[in-house]
């Protein structure tokens, strides 16, 4: 027997992500913790503009699932950034243009 399945209306799109860590020249402060409140985690931690909720669950092809648990003054239309424990590992990473989808 054949089932009818819903597919879900995902949308992909590229998001410029950079990377950022918990040092006073990328967050102004060494506390590591998030605008949410939260202690912001490697391949976890996602800074992303007002228009995603906190919470929000953002898949990036090839890297994972993140949450959005942080806010950034240059974080503004598809840019996100990534935590790295290190400066060095955010350096490491760059800019990068990846394609995700709110999941």
């Amino acid at each position: 027997r054949f089932q009818k399945k819903k597919f879900l209306n995902i949308k992909m799109v590229f998001f410029k992500v950079t990377g950022y860590c918990p040092c006073k020249k990328c967050c102004g402060k060494t506390d590591g913790i998030t605008a949410s409140g939260v202690k912001a985690t490697a391949n976890h931690t996602i800074a992303a503009p007002r228009t995603y909720p906190f919470g929000t669950r953002i898949n990036l092809n090839g890297y994972g699932v993140f949450v959005v648990e942080d806010r950034g003054g240059a974080i503004q239309g598809n840019r996100l950034d990534r935590f790295f424990n290190t400066h060095q590992e955010a350096l490491n990473w760059g800019v990068r243009n990846i394609e995700g989808s709110v999941v």
